[in-house]
């Protein structure tokens, strides 16, 4: 397992998936989508800000008809899960009724988010709603599943492909487990 050390941050990044593991995994589910949606149309919704390098890189693998649209939501305050300061109205600006719709997300740990999220929409009557994260977390303490999951993780702070710790290395092509190296 390749390690770095980020000594700006004082972090040790640990690569998890390469970046060409995660494009072979998203070309596969984008061939089950486009044999699924090929006579029909879908809304992709796309979580902020971490799947935005998952839905970039799924919709230039989809060959059918499909529109985007964009929930800003937050679980995060650094390494702490946070609970969820938003409301359907605020989020949804967009209208989901009788529409086939996937959710796509960067990482299902607790699943607090994706089954807010899906209870939001489900109050708009959409045709269908289904769920997919690149990364599922195993924990205990899960209250929702995603239909599907590209990669099963442990119970690791990943950062990377979107994935970010304050800001911080959302744009790094692999996915990496984060450690924070005390300072003495």
């Amino acid at each position: 397992m390749d390690s770095v050390v980020d000594s700006f941050f004082n972090h040790d990044l640990q690569i998890m998936i390469e970046n060409k593991t995660i494009q072979t995994k998203i070309a596969e589910y984008a061939n089950k989508l486009n044999n699924r949606y090929k006579n029909s149309s879908l809304l992709i919704i796309c979580i902020l800000n971490g799947a935005v390098p998952f839905l970039e890189d799924l919709c230039s693998n989809l060959t059918f008809t499909y529109e985007t649209e964009y929930i800003k939501i937050h679980s995060y305050e650094g390494m702490k899960r946070t609970t969820i300061k938003s409301s359907a109205n605020k989020m949804i600006k967009f209208n989901p009724r009788d529409k086939n719709i996937l959710i796509i997300d960067d990482i299902c740990d607790s699943g607090h988010t994706l089954k807010f999220i899906v209870n939001s929409l489900n109050k708009y009557h959409p045709k269908s709603i289904a769920t997919t994260v690149l990364l599922n977390k195993s924990i205990n303490s899960k209250v929702f599943n995603a239909d599907t999951s590209l990669f099963d993780i442990p119970d690791k702070f990943v950062v990377g492909y979107g994935l970010d710790y304050e800001d911080n290395y959302r744009s790094s092509k692999n996915i990496y487990t984060l450690n924070l190296i005390s300072k003495t």
